[in-house]
């Protein structure tokens, strides 16, 4: 517990790693390994479990993956500790283990290679630091702005009313709306109405333009949600693609801004096709899983909305190179793989 509150509240740009398994680098870091019944030794659901247990203040926990890496014929761990804008990271409650106690309200952090002490909390500055860092306070125009659309209940909006927002405690950071154009997607026919319609975001700070993001209209202008990318994915024997957004990215802090919150994609009973994951690295993990599972794919049924999607194009005679069978067949091993249920 010491070595993640310091690790996750170090403030180093970048991951922050727990290797298991290899001496200590002043003991010549040599491979040791760890065998697969070791005592001791963790899974990362034992980890996930062990940081949901904690009193963390604001129930805000540091986000970790465990990684098991061969070296020389020989296992180790290494837990990642993610780099997110969070710190600073305490408990509420004291933790002890094994007559150590890791003290409540106190921030613990990772200078160089030295630990805060376990009776002792960082200094101020850099506890000030990670305050910055938590609010925004620090960030380049662009990375604030991703931020701040993390905040969609302080930003002064009537979406469908008027062209423009602005964040309510920093109005310089404004959002512009251009006029909305008809338009399909073969996701337009997914949902109760299939009139849809494509517009432009334009993000600026002042008269200086950030970045710009489509949106779009669903259901005859009742949903409104950023432009969804494409994802290819090579199987077997053809090419697969369906719609998703990366919560990482400004498409998916947009997708935060845009749904309150709340990241509700749905409109009068019918649910968007489109698929949301926390970064890059998770969605690698899905289309690996979609390739490992690729017969399955092929047999999966696909939903009512799908085979509906299908019969509308067909009959209004729209092709589309990503067909709304594979959407609805991606939707239903999508869900699988959330719950954990590889299909094998």
């Amino acid at each position: 517990m010491h070595d993640l509150l310091c690790l996750a509240n170090s403030l180093y740009q970048g991951k922050r790693y727990l290797i298991f398994g290899v001496n200590d680098p002043a003991k010549g870091a040599n491979i040791v390994g760890l065998e697969a019944a070791e005592a001791g030794r963790k899974s990362q659901a034992n980890y996930i479990d062990f940081v949901r247990n904690q009193h963390f203040a604001g129930s805000i926990r540091p986000e970790i993956e465990l990684v098991t890496l061969v070296l020389d014929g020989k296992e180790i761990d290494v837990l990642v500790i993610f780099d997110n804008p969070h710190k600073p990271y305490w408990l509420t409650q004291d933790y002890q283990d094994r007559g150590r106690k890791v003290k409540a309200h106190h921030v613990y952090t990772r200078v160089g290679d030295t630990n805060t002490p376990l009776g002792m909390s960082a200094d101020l500055l850099r506890i000030e630091k990670m305050w910055r860092q938590r609010l925004g306070l620090d960030m380049l125009p662009v990375e604030r702005m991703k931020h701040l659309l993390g905040q969609p209940e302080e930003w002064f909006k009537d979406l469908g009313n008027k062209r423009y927002a602005y964040h309510q405690n920093f109005p310089d950071y404004r959002i512009k709306f251009s006029a909305p154009k008809p338009f399909w997607e073969p996701y337009s026919y997914f949902f109760t109405n299939k009139n849809s319609f494509l517009g432009n975001a334009t993000f600026k700070l002042n008269a200086t333009t950030l970045f710009e993001l489509q949106y779009v209209y669903l259901d005859e202008m009742r949903l409104m949600l950023p432009a969804p990318e494409v994802e290819y994915v090579e199987l077997p024997d053809r090419e697969l693609r369906y719609y998703y957004y990366d919560a990482s990215t400004a498409e998916g802090r947009f997708l935060v801004f845009l749904t309150e919150g709340r990241g509700r994609m749905e409109s009068r009973g019918s649910t968007s096709p489109f698929l949301v994951f926390k970064h890059e690295r998770e969605q690698q993990e899905f289309n690996q899983f979609l390739v490992a599972n690729a017969a399955r794919f092929e047999e999966a049924e696909p939903g009512y909305a799908a085979r509906h999607a299908a019969k509308l194009m067909q009959k209004e005679g729209n092709n589309a190179t990503i067909s709304p069978f594979d959407i609805g067949k991606v939707v239903v091993l999508y869900k699988a793989w959330r719950q954990g249920n590889t299909l094998s």
